[in-house]
């Protein structure tokens, strides 16, 4: 089964592949990745489960609108519709992301992982000439493409949404300033670190257990248990004393989908266009992010390079 679904991206006829170094092998893997992921059912399903999910609430919003009355006349605060008129659609679609895409993502990743493992693929490449550096390199860049891809696609989708809708149901959308613009992309970045980290938590997992169920379900795990510390731990900070409160709560704030999601107060503050308090944390939650990424990609790598993979 493996070499049948080897065969649309490795040709062992032709040598290009083994001929035209390093980058080229490399990004000609990442491209396989990215086939092979679009030919599984599983990703079809979390696709079919994302945007569904996504078309539904749009939907919703829009009958929940209509059945306040008038859809010409808009109800600050009251109207659902105004969060489907950009900015608002923006908002929208990043409230969503941050739902669902922290747990499809990690699924995503312990798949592309793990099933290679449970195909046997990494005999195959590894013994067809490609090192162990370019297959890993590869699941990584392949893994960034896809939070970059999800984000900037949802992104671009709910703005063209926004100003769709607006004018359909008598609303104007808002223009946003230079600033604002900036802040779009910086978000879009900024969001795509974020899920990329629990996506290389995945890919740990998956490392170690050389399977799909390690990949998926530790890093899966370890998102419900971060949603958990920082929305239970800090309720019951009050009742415990002083230095024990606050030892809690810089642990959660230190957590790697906490301290890069810091990141995004920054961004969507520039572009929403309020004024940043202040930026005396970032300098940390920066590093601590890119550390974070480092870290998990070292430690993936030299379990990776050190593991039998005949076993």
């Amino acid at each position: 089964m493996a070499e049948q679904l080897l065969g649309p991206a490795l040709n062992t006829a032709s040598p290009d592949i083994y001929t035209r170094g390093w980058l080229a092998q490399t990004w000609h893997m990442v491209l396989w990745n990215l086939f092979q992921l679009r030919r599984r059912g599983m990703s079809k399903v979390l696709a079919g489960l994302f945007f569904g999910g996504y078309t539904l609430l749009l939907l919703l919003t829009i009958i929940s609108h209509l059945l306040l009355g008038d859809g010409h006349v808009q109800q600050v605060g009251s109207d659902p519709i105004v969060a489907l008129v950009f900015p608002g659609s923006l908002q929208f679609a990043l409230g969503y992301l941050g739902l669902l895409s922290p747990i499809f993502l990690c699924i995503v990743a312990g798949a592309l992982v793990g099933g290679d493992y449970a195909y046997g693929m990494h005999r195959q490449m590894l013994t067809r000439g490609l090192s162990r550096g370019q297959v890993f390199t590869a699941q990584v860049v392949t893994l960034a493409l896809i939070a970059l891809l999800l984000v900037g696609f949802m992104m671009i989708l709910s703005t063209l949404l926004g100003f769709l809708v607006g004018p359909l149901f008598g609303l104007r959308p808002t223009l946003l300033s230079p600033t604002g613009w900036l802040g779009f992309v910086l978000t879009w970045l900024t969001q795509s670190l974020r899920y990329f980290i629990y996506m290389l938590i995945a890919v740990l997992a998956a490392t170690i257990g050389h399977s799909v169920l390690a990949g998926i379900g530790f890093s899966v795990g370890y998102v419900f248990i971060e949603f958990l510390a920082t929305n239970i731990l800090f309720t019951l900070v009050g009742g415990l004393s002083a230095p024990m409160g606050r030892a809690i709560v810089s642990f959660v704030n230190n957590l790697p989908g906490t301290v890069s999601n810091s990141l995004n107060g920054y961004t969507t503050a520039m572009l929403a266009g309020q004024p940043i308090a202040t930026l005396d944390q970032l300098p940390l939650q920066l590093i601590l992010t890119i550390a974070y990424c480092i870290i998990l990609i070292l430690l993936s790598y030299l379990i990776y390079q050190h593991s039998d993979i005949f076993d």
